[in-house]
């Protein structure tokens, strides 16, 4: 990553450049105060030219405030944020270290990689920091922080051997401004846990999974679900079991398989109910098992390991502290220093600005503070007698500095004749200047470049470059090309014509195949895609990358169909589809009245109803309530999307017959009228009869023995026990089915027309 020259900003001093984004860059940067006081920090700032993008700017703001609310030893630290010459910036942490990702693949190039208590004691550490995140409350309400983004990336280790967590960027949390939609994923999939992928609701038992795969990827040196794809990738997060670790490095003791394996759970109810019981668990391990705790500390591991990079950033501090105790010097001093500085030509014109003018360019102070001529930036440089003293010492080395760099200027002109002039004007022998000629700083100009994805590689002449493009002059014409995967190839030429121009590069999506799965709650539903029919349950697609598509699913349960567009990306895997169940019941008395404990009631026919709206595998209680009957109560568990039932109630008893008249007279003697034979027992007229339900999927006319009865799902009632015909009529489908209905009692049909 290339570098800058020292630069104020605000009230910060920008050292170096430690990375750039696309929408972003970071610095290392120092803040001075009284008394020689100096503190390092991190500056992350948007680009300029992603300053008016409301949605990114909002995220940027929600990170700093999420963030800042989160105030512990195993968090990276926010200092600061505010704006500057309209650029949105965090100060945050400086720590001198890598990241575990960087330690993992340089410790196995170097057959040194942590050993398995090193192992558990990062993971232990990082479980502190997610339950302090998890856990917060602000005014004595939870924010509910969940991070979502737990990688080995965002884990930073210091040369120390302290161990923090940063990057909330995409965390979940309640005072979020910018929600994330229903169902969306973020993070990597390789770390994401199940129901994180799936786009369902998510606490903090996600994060304790994303740190089970880091912990059993440190222990093992493996990757655990990566795959080729992110489908295969995700399908492996959603199936796969995790190979025990001892099973892979058979330095890793058994007695810590179930902890991991714990913490790896699919279904969360299964796994540690928290960052902190999880954390807990693995210190219980780590001390019950290591014996000698120095030889496990992370500082010798990482002085082995990044030997070259500590040695380069002790100079670079070297560097930094000589800067910082020459940098600060009165304004007559400066003069005195660089005579040329104010009009802006001639040697050491440019450093004078880098190090003076406020970002954004020499005259442009940054915003509430005066520019840097005149009196008030005279007064602005006082130094305190620790700064002077410094000053003075370092006062014969910038002046010998000066004279050297003039020196090597005029010999360079002197080499070169008039190499020195403009771009585009012709010396004395009328022969154009060279193209490695020095750009007068008025002609100088900074391409900055706006690009869509923010992902895509950009070459400006040849060479990679970042968001912005220092080094050009007015006039100059440049060669621009970018690719993305997924994306066609952008090539422009273009002029220099402003001295800061903000150059768009939209690039088109082109037409990638793209394959995820259609998944409905029940593997009976049936599923379209722009009219056509996959089949029943979870189907794959396979579509082009940017292409909207029409999900249709019917649900076997009936009702209506769910449909949906969606917008085919890379990211996406997987479209999950939710359903309901439904459960019908015929009900005797037909009078009675259904209450279900959740979901709604719909009456279909006299004695038939439907409950709505159900989750397939919930348990449901139903209360069943009829005039002149006894109350029921049935506990039902839904375990397919149409599921039948029927309920009868038993009939309350008859109030017995009060006392009667005393005895009536007595019969007189002689044979009276003899009563005729008594009647044998028969079925009563109610339990003569008896009915059938009849449902199809999705629908169908009904006939029986020839007689029209609607649509299903219908009850046909008060049937004389026999054999009946039941005919299912669908457009130009029929369906024919022999049932037998007897006395009191229910026959059942149903068909599928689907499977026709």
């Amino acid at each position: 990553m290339s570098s800058i020259s020292p630069q104020r900003f605000g009230k910060y001093v920008l050292l170096r450049r430690l990375a750039l984004g696309g929408m972003a860059e970071i610095f290392k940067a120092k803040v001075a105060g009284a008394e020689g006081f100096e503190k390092d920090l991190v500056i992350k700032r948007i680009l300029p030219h992603y300053s008016d993008d409301e949605t990114f700017v909002q995220m940027f703001v929600d990170e700093a405030r999420l963030t800042a609310k989160l105030q512990h030893p195993n968090i990276v630290q926010i200092f600061d944020f505010d704006v500057v010459d309209d650029s949105y910036y965090i100060a945050m942490e400086y720590i001198e270290g890598k990241d575990l990702k960087d330690l993992l693949d340089q410790s196995a190039h170097q057959h040194d990689p942590p050993s398995v208590a090193q192992s558990v004691w990062i993971a232990i550490e990082v479980s502190k920091g997610l339950h302090h995140a998890h856990t917060r409350a602000d005014k004595g309400e939870p924010l509910h922080i969940v991070h979502r983004d737990v990688t080995p990336s965002n884990v930073m280790i210091s040369y120390r051997g302290d161990v923090k967590l940063m990057d909330f960027g995409i965390a979940k949390a309640a005072q979020r401004s910018t929600k994330t939609q229903a169902g969306a994923v973020k993070g990597k999939v390789a770390y994401m846990s199940p129901e994180q992928a799936r786009g369902k609701a998510l606490d903090g038992r996600t994060d304790v999974f994303a740190l089970g795969v880091v912990l059993w990827e440190m222990l093992t040196g493996a990757r655990l679900f990566l795959a080729e794809s992110d489908f295969d990738t995700l399908n492996n997060v959603l199936k796969m079991e995790p190979p025990r670790p001892s099973s892979i490095n058979p330095d890793v003791p058994s007695s810590l398989d179930p902890i991991v394996a714990r913490a790896l759970a699919k279904d969360p109810n299964q796994r540690w109910p928290s960052a902190d019981a999880f954390g807990r668990e693995l210190t219980r391990w780590y001390y019950a098992q290591v014996t000698d705790l120095d030889k496990e500390k992370l500082k010798p591991l990482m002085f082995r390991v990044f030997k070259r990079d500590i040695d380069l950033l002790e100079r670079q501090s070297n560097e930094d502290d000589a800067f910082m105790s020459g940098a600060v010097v009165t304004q007559s001093e400066a003069t005195a220093l660089q005579p040329t500085a104010r009009s802006g030509t001639g040697p050491g014109s440019e450093q004078r600005t880098r190090i003076d003018a406020p970002l954004g360019g020499p005259g442009r102070p940054a915003r509430g503070a005066a520019p840097l001529d005149g009196p008030t930036a005279t007064a602005a440089r006082m130094t305190t007698p620790a700064q002077a003293r410094r000053r003075d010492s370092a006062l014969p080395w910038i002046l010998l500095v000066v004279l050297l760099l003039v020196s090597g200027v005029c010999a360079v002109i002197l080499l070169t004749g008039n190499k020195g002039s403009e771009p585009g004007v012709t010396n004395g022998t009328g022969s154009a200047a060279g193209a490695d000629v020095t750009i007068p700083a008025k002609d100088a100009a900074t391409l900055y470049l706006k690009v869509d994805p923010h992902t895509a590689k950009v070459k400006v002449d040849g060479t990679v470059v970042g968001g912005e493009v220092t080094g050009l002059s007015l006039g100059q014409r440049v060669r621009i090309v970018a690719e993305a995967p997924g994306y066609k190839r952008f090539e422009d030429i273009i002029a220099i014509e402003e001295r800061a121009p903000v150059y768009p590069i939209k690039m088109e999506k082109e037409d990638v195949a793209h394959r995820i799965v259609i998944k409905p709650s029940s593997d009976s539903d049936e599923v379209f895609v722009d009219g056509k029919r996959l089949g029943l349950g979870a189907q794959p697609f396979e579509g082009m990358i940017g292409q909207d598509i029409l999900v249709r699913v019917v649900p076997a349960a009936g009702g209506d169909p769910v449909t949906q567009i969606y917008k085919l990306a890379e990211e996406m895997v997987l479209i999950n589809v939710v359903t309901p169940g439904q459960l019908l019941i015929s009900l005797d008395p037909a009078n009675a009245t259904v209450t279900p404990s959740t979901g709604t009631v719909e009456v279909r026919s006299a004695g038939l109803v439907a409950v709505k709206g159900l989750t397939i595998g919930a348990s449901i209680t139903l209360e069943v309530k009829a005039k002149d009957h006894k109350t029921s109560k049935t506990d039902i568990s839904l375990t397919q999307a149409l599921q039948t039932l029927a309920i009868k109630l038993d009939k309350l008893p008859a109030p017995g017959p009060g006392p009667g008249p005393g005895p009536g007279p007595r019969p007189g003697p002689g044979p009276g009228p003899q009563p005729g034979p008594t009647p044998g027992p028969g079925p009563s007229p109610s339990k003569a009869k008896g009915s059938i339900m009849v449902a199809a999927r999705p629908w169908a006319q009904v006939s029986v023995n020839g007689r029209p009865f609607g649509t299903t799902p219908t009850t046909i009632k008060d049937l004389a026990a026999g054999k009946y015909m039941v005919v299912l009529t669908k457009g130009q489908q029929k369906v024919s089915k022999s049932v037998v209905v007897g006395a009191g009692q229910q026959a059942q049909v149903f068909h599928d027309f689907t499977e026709m």
